[in-house]
């Protein structure tokens, strides 16, 4: 059946929903939940072409006529091409092969390269739906998956899109997530730049998280550039951090992130391949993985996080990656900084200076710097961290990332000061004496995220006490900025109903 295409100005959520009339369904024999193929005839885009379409039915008349398609504008975001009046033709969609490998592997058995290579491809063309491919994680999730299978879907992630090659020598690091604060990829790009080692960064957006490395950065320079965009910065600096998503590097596993994230799954079985397909995908051959352990992040204790830097340092081995993995301490924020533009502050604050610190973020950033340049042959083994704090502290990291900053279309300039941060502040003060033994890690997530992160880049907060800090009753231990008063008033709501996220210690364990 042809019809017409009928821009509809809302969003439901679902990149898949598809609005026709009653009267076209029953001609389709089709019923609201079906599966149509929806093809653009035209479309030199193999993506655009057809994808899998969710069937809605207007019974009113009101939406869409008689030989009409609604289209959403959650496709028309992201399938450009669609235009008001195009025509496109749907028929209903017969199960692909793909589907029979997803019921396998939810019957417990393992799936060979080829099944594999047809799951991802599937999901990329979007002959899957977001159920087909939620059972599939579901599945993983359950059952996981063998280091062969880990291998096949690493290498049939990163064939789902574009692959770049920088040469034979090009590092990385990648990190599991979990720790506030966590900005030491923007020391640690430059450091490594700065040693001759090219790093061509790509970094997410945060999601759960108050900031990522892209929002951070993108608070110095913008970070979303095409492919030819990319490789042109490689060639004048030798590093970039930018944001994946405006590449096209391993699209299906994006398709599958998208779906692991509202069902809060992140399996061994996907994480793995997930990291390693977006590495090959930038030509990364060498690679320090940094996995933060302790409460609240995905390794709760060492023995967890060491079993895991085993199985990836092997399936990274299969697909041509040399991996060395850290195990860091997750039990506070790095730093005292949490927030896009915050983040920023405190990076850029220490490549000018380093004796204004903080020392969590010097050590971490570089401990995994120092890897790196052992690596890459920069350091002898052992030596690594004690080269990359002499290129930090000679200020040749900072003039590497004003270079960066400036050929992303940043002010090279700019200063610590100049980052403007959310107008209202709130401050907060201890109500007792006593030193500080521990800190919330979630609760600083759950705060920050209040007070406007990650979408307001001017919001955060900074942890001015940290863990071991002496305190007396009265002393400034924690700041919340925001870019409205509504959100500051929320953020306030939690710290002063939770107790706020600094645990002081005393004499007594526990009141009862």
């Amino acid at each position: 059946m042809k019809l017409k295409v009928k821009k509809i100005n809302y969003e439901t959520g679902n990149k898949k929903d598809i609005i026709i009339n009653v009267k076209d369904a029953q001609v389709l024999g089709q019923k609201a939940g079906d599966r149509l193929i929806v093809k653009n005839i035209g479309s030199k885009s193999l993506e655009e072409r057809y994808w899998i379409g969710i069937l809605q039915i207007d019974y009113s008349n009101s939406i869409v006529s008689p030989g009409e398609i609604g289209i959403s504008l959650d496709i028309l975001k992201e399938k450009r091409e669609i235009k008001d009046n195009m025509v496109l033709s749907i028929k209903p969609a017969e199960l692909p092969d793909s589907f029979r490998f997803i019921q396998k592997k939810i019957k417990g058995n393992k799936l060979n390269s080829e099944e594999l290579n047809k799951i991802i491809s599937d999901a990329a063309t979007g002959l899957l739906s977001r159920i087909d491919l939620a059972a599939f994680i579901t599945s993983v999730n359950i059952l996981g998956m063998d280091n062969e299978e880990m291998t096949a879907l690493t290498l049939a992630e990163a064939r789902s899109g574009e692959t770049f090659d920088f040469g034979p020598d090009v590092y990385d690091k990648h990190s599991t997530g979990g720790v506030p604060g966590n900005k030491v990829s923007l020391i640690i790009v430059p450091v490594v730049a700065t040693a001759g080692l090219i790093i061509p960064k790509t970094s997410t957006r945060a999601i759960t998280s108050p900031s990522g490395t892209a929002d951070s950065m993108e608070v110095l320079a913008p970070v979303i550039f095409d492919s030819e965009e990319v490789k042109k910065i490689i060639s004048e600096e030798k590093a970039c951090v930018v944001w994946g998503g405006a590449l096209d590097i391993a699209p299906a596993d994006n398709i599958l992130i998208e779906i692991e994230r509202p069902l809060h799954m992140d399996p061994v079985g996907l994480m793995i391949p997930s990291i390693l397909a977006k590495k090959i995908s930038m030509g990364v051959k060498k690679l320090v993985l940094d996995i933060p352990v302790g409460p609240g992040t995905k390794f709760p204790t060492p023995n967890d996080g060491k079993n895991f830097a085993y199985i990836f340092k092997e399936i990274a081995k299969n697909v041509g990656v040399e991996a060395e993995c850290a195990l860091t301490l997750a039990h506070q924020p790095i730093g005292h900084a949490v927030g896009p533009a915050l983040e920023a502050k405190e990076a850029l604050t220490l490549l000018m200076d380093y004796s204004a610190g903080p020392n969590s973020l010097i050590e971490k950033a570089t401990d995994l710097a120092g890897i790196l340049l052992e690596m890459g042959g920069k350091a002898q083994k052992g030596i690594g961290q004690k080269l990359a704090k002499e290129i930090l502290q000679s200020g040749k990291a900072y003039d590497t990332m004003k270079k960066i900053i400036g050929v992303q279309g940043g002010d090279p300039n700019i200063k610590p000061e100049e980052i403007k941060l959310g107008p209202y502040i709130k401050e907060f003060h201890a109500t007792k004496g006593g030193h500080i033994t521990g800190i919330n890690n979630a609760l600083i997530n759950q705060i920050a995220k209040a007070a406007g992160c990650p979408f307001s880049k001017s919001s955060g907060i900074e942890v001015i006490k940290k863990q071991g800090a002496r305190i007396k009753d009265g002393d400034l231990v924690f700041r919340i900025y925001s870019e409205n008063q509504s959100k500051l008033k929320r953020a306030e709501k939690i710290y002063n109903s939770t107790g706020g996220p600094i645990v002081l210690g005393g004499m007594m364990i526990e009141r009862i």
